[in-house]
Formats: structure tokens, sequence, C-alpha cells
């Protein structure tokens, strides 16, 4: 037997027998001979049309006579936002099932609204017909009950899929967003696994969270993928909260659609990576500075350009490690960056943690973050010291080839008519009185000094050639030592030599290299009055070897120190002003670089480096 619910008539396979009909009769008469008279209101209806209503219910709608609703439509009195769950309440009583009680909106004579708890009497039977008891509700039922109806209003409507579940994870109610995943209705839903539509290698994992919350009765968060009827799975991200009603606990679960706002997260996670990989792997120095100046984050390679572990730079001032004759200027450069938030590009230099000084090119940009405020500022540098070397030894080259064509020429120019006049004076010589050989030996003098100056001229502009081999560092500085030791003794200077290494090989024309360190040593022990000592300190890094010459002597203005290698300048009273430019010269040829710091009083420094042996 089925009930339709279009003309809300019951049919069977087979019309009912007279008995039947009469006995069914009977069952609707005897209940309305009952409740007659009572002050309980009953109501009867068939095929959605009011069959009868009793002295107390015509009352309640406010009615004077039965006639005014007997035979006219249920829906003149029942609010039609109630049709959908009267006629499945209806469909239930019918078929003997009890619907409960339900408290619904009904219409009074004059329109106003009623708020009636209905209890249906369930009788199956075949005439179609359905009676219900009906009162109307006090104050405060009426209010849970709107409280209820609002509930339902919001549950019913929300994209979100609001779930009850049992301790064991089977639903007990769901909202109707569910559909676009239930393969059945969602009343065929209820009973069955929250689980059921889960991707199989999330199911464990929200099995396992789910008992935790059974089991802790803590709120969680999880995310998962679940299939849509479509096929199509989309991650869903649910909240599940335990409810203790009567010392049983169920389960409230929402659930929403997250797919878009992962697939974001994961494309943002993807591009951070990627960002994050060029930050680690990148060869150039990244910081961020906040307002305060402070470094929040520096990259990995400030290791490997200033030998300093990120946590030696992070929470320290921008300015910590900027060499103290740069430190104004960076500090400028920031104020304006700070103040205008436009880009800034300066060359600064800042200390290695092994005390050497790196020339760095920086350039700062403000971040601002979505709602265009500026938080941090940023700084990408890069460790230009090989390209200013690689510049001021291409100027040096070009400045020594100059200097070397024109020394070349005046030497080639004088050289002949010296030696004619050499000659000359020997001859003269012979014929010469006694008294005046004094003067033949100041004229001497004077053309040696001459002859100097123009072989000077000629090592500047072509050194001895010899062979370029390995050869040992070590010894070579010794060998120059020994040549300047009776000088050095004779002033009681002290020479030393610091080395780490026994070995230090280098690759260079002996002789020339050789002729540098006399030269050099040489311009150390004459800086010294007296009673001093000179330091030799050798060192070998990854590419270079590094050599230190340090003396306590007088020390150089600093006007004159720039001076230092201008051919003919010179602090010496009998010097010639070539023997650094020469130098000068044979580093740069061997692809090295020399640097010379004093201050008077203090002494000297010269700094030469040099490539490692087969480099």
């Amino acid at each position: 037997m089925t009930y339709n619910k279009e003309n809300m008539t019951y049919n069977s396979s087979g019309p009912p027998t007279d008995n039947v009909l009469q006995e069914e009769r009977g069952k609707v008469t005897n209940l309305v001979k009952y409740y007659e008279d009572s002050t309980t209101a009953l109501v009867v209806q068939k095929n959605e049309k009011w069959l009868y209503l009793n002295a107390a219910a015509v009352h309640l709608l406010g009615y004077n006579d039965s006639s005014e609703l007997e035979g006219k439509s249920i829906w003149e009195t029942i609010h039609s936002s109630e049709r959908q769950t009267v006629l499945k309440r209806i469909e239930a009583s019918i078929n003997g099932v009890n619907p409960g009680t339900f408290v619904q909106r009904w219409l009074r004579k004059d329109g106003s609204t009623v708020s009636v708890e209905v209890l249906a009497i369930p009788v199956e039977n075949f005439l179609g017909q359905t009676s219900a008891i009906i009162k109307e509700v006090d104050h405060e039922t009426k209010k849970i009950q709107e409280m209820y109806a609002n509930y339902e209003l919001i549950t019913e409507n929300m994209n979100e899929i609001i779930s009850l579940l049992d301790a064991n994870g089977r639903l007990l109610y769901v909202s109707p967003s569910y559909r676009d995943y239930a393969r059945a209705s969602i009343d065929e839903e209820i009973g069955r696994s929250s689980i059921r539509y889960i991707h199989k290698e999330d199911r464990e994992h929200v099995r396992t969270e789910f008992y935790k919350l059974v089991k802790f009765r803590k709120p969680l968060m999880i995310k998962y993928r679940m299939q849509r009827r479509d096929g199509v799975f989309r991650y869903i991200e649910s909240q599940g909260t335990c409810i203790l009603n009567e010392e049983e606990c169920s389960y409230v679960v929402v659930s929403r659609d997250v797919t878009e706002k992962h697939q974001a997260e994961m494309k943002l996670q993807l591009n951070e990576k990627k960002h994050r990989m060029i930050l680690e792997n990148s060869n150039d120095l990244i910081c961020m500075m906040n307002h305060e100046g402070i470094t929040v984050y520096a990259s990995p390679s400030y290791k490997e350009v200033l030998g300093y572990e990120q946590s030696e730079v992070i929470d320290k001032d921008i300015l910590t490690f900027i060499h103290p004759e740069d430190y104004e200027k960076c500090q400028k450069a920031i104020q304006t960056l700070t103040e205008t938030k436009q880009s800034i590009t300066t060359v600064y230099r800042k200390r290695h943690a092994s005390g050497h000084s790196v020339i760095l090119e920086a350039k700062g940009m403000a971040v601002s973050e979505g709602d265009e405020q500026v938080n941090h500022f940023v700084f990408i540098a890069r460790d230009i010291t090989e390209k200013i070397q690689l510049e001021q030894y291409r100027e040096n080259i070009e400045k020594l080839a100059i200097i070397g064509d024109v020394a070349a020429g005046f030497a080639h120019e004088i050289r002949n008519p010296l030696t004619s006049i050499k000659g000359f004076l020997k001859l003269l010589a012979k014929k010469e009185a006694e008294h005046d050989r004094m003067y033949h030996h100041i004229i001497e003098r004077e053309l040696a000094k001459i002859e100097e100056v123009i072989n000077g001229f000629i090592s500047l502009a072509k050194p001895e050639a010899g062979e370029v081999a390995e050869v040992s560092l070590l010894k070579l500085i010794k060998n120059a030592i020994n040549v300047l030791t009776p000088q050095a003794a004779s002033k009681n200077i002290r020479i030393n030599i610091s080395s780490q290494l026994k070995t230090i090989v280098i690759c260079c024309q002996k002789n020339q290299m050789k002729q540098v360190f006399i030269n050099i040593l040489k311009n150390a022990v004459e800086a010294i009055e007296e009673n001093g000592k000179i330091d030799v300190i050798l060192e070998e890094n990854r590419n270079n070897v590094s050599i230190e010459i340090h003396d306590n002597g007088v020390g150089i203005e600093e006007e004159r120190l720039e001076r230092i290698g201008v051919p003919f300048y010179t602090n010496k009273e009998k010097g010639i002003g070539l023997g650094m430019t020469v130098s000068n010269k044979i580093i740069s040829e061997h692809k090295g670089s020399l640097r010379i710091e004093s201050k008077p009083g203090e002494g000297t420094r010269v700094y030469i480096q040099l490539p490692k042996g087969g480099d």
C-alpha cells in the first residue's frame, strides 16, 4: 500500500471490503464523539480539507462555528511555510506511524498567527483521514520553538555541512548541503558512516582524529579529501565539538569546502619554497630590517661572504660590522630609505669575521604589506671586492704601461749621450792635472747616479726577463732578508717572519719577486732610525697568499702616502723614487695587488696579495 501526496488518498492493490470501511468509519466516529464536548481541540482532515473540528478547535482558531471551516482547505488555517512538514506528518499518520509532537504556525480567522502544538493520532485506514489534537503553546515554549526554527532555518540554508554524529561516527543528522556528496537522499544517509565518501588515503587519519575527540572531548580541526557525487574530490576542513546531553555525548561537526583556499595555500607554499631556495642558495647577501633598525632576517650567504653565522647577524643593529669609515655614509643612506621609502644604492665596506674588509654594493627597498603599510626594509648586497680590485688592477696596468713607454723612450735618448760623455771623461782623466782629479771624481759620481736612474727606467719599461716557475715564498723572502741583514744589524733592527704554514708556493719570476721584497724591506729598514723591528706575516687563503710587512718606523703622512708609487717621488734624501713604482709593476704583472697603510709615529704596513702556485 502507498500514499499519494498529490491527492492525499490512500491506495491499495484492491478496493477495501464493506466491512473494513465500516470498521474504519466507526473508529473515526467514536473519536469524534469522545472529543465533541472536550476542552481539548480536535481536528480531522481528508484530502487536505477539514472534515471535522470540535468546538475547542473552532474557538482556538477564532471562529464562531465549525461550518465556517468544515469542507474548506486546511491551508487557510495552516501557515504555508509548514506545508512540506504537514504533508509528511499526514503520510506517516495514515501509515500508522506516530510522527510525534510538533509545534507549527497556524492562522486565526483575523489573520494573526498562533503557535500550536500538534499531536497526531495515527490510525492506519483506507479512508485517507487523519486526526490530531492541537493546543496553543505558552510564551516560553513558543520562544524556544522559534529559536529552534531559526536554528533549523540557518542550518538548512548554510553552505557548510552541519552534521551530528554518535560515538561510532554514524550520522544522526546532516544538513541539506550534504546532498552534493550523498549518493542517496539525505534521510537515507542517517545512520550511515560519516567517512564513507572520504578519500581512502585520508580515512584512517580522520578516524584517528575523531576517536581522539570521543576520548578526550576536546575540539578538533582536520582537513581531508571527500568525493562529490560527480566523482571530483574536494578538500574539506571540519571542526568537531563534543556536546554533552544527559550524560550522553554527541558530536557536532561543521565542515566547509576549502579547495580553493587549499590550492591558494599550496601555490603560496610553492612560491615561498622557490623564493626560499633562491634566498638560501644566492651568493648575494640578503637581509631584512625593521623600523627600529634591527636585522630580522639574514640569508645563509653571510657565512660564505662575511664568515658570520645567521644567528650572529639576526637581532643585531643593521650597521653592525660596517667599516668605521663608512658608518656615517650608511647611516645617512638608511635614514633616506626609511623617510622617503624610495630605493637606494650605495657602496660600502663590511668587516669580515677574519678581520679584513669586504667591499659591497647594496640596494635597499621598502617592503609594503597588503594595506601598503611599510613594516620592513630589504637590502640585497653583492661582494664587489674582486671587481674593484680588477678595476684598480687594470688602471694600474694602464698607468704603468704609459710610464714604461715614456721611461723606455727617455732612457734610450739619454743612455747614448751618457755613454759618450763617460768615454770622453776617461780620456780627459789621463791628461788632467792632479788638482783637477777632485772634480773628476764628482763628475763620475753624478754620472753614476744618472746611470742608476736610466737603469731604473729600463727596469720599469722592461723588467729583467726570467722563467716563471713555482717558488717557495718563505725561501724567497728569507733570501731578500739575507741581503738586508747587514744594513738592519747596523741599526739594531730585528726582522721576524711569522707563518702558520711551512710551505707556501707561488708562481712567479723569482728574481723579479725577490727584487720586490728587497725594495719593500729596504724601505722599512731605512724608515727606522734604530732599535726597531720589522714583522713579515704570511697567510694562505683559498686562492691567494697574503704578505704583510709591518715596521715601527717613522711612518708616512697621509698626503705623501697617496703619492707612493709615482715615479721620482720619494721620502728619502738619496732615493730616486722608482723602487715602489717598479715593485708595483712587477706585482701587477703577476696578477697581484699592493696596498700601503701608514700613520706618522706608528709605522707602515705593506699588504701584498699574490695568486697561489698552480692558479
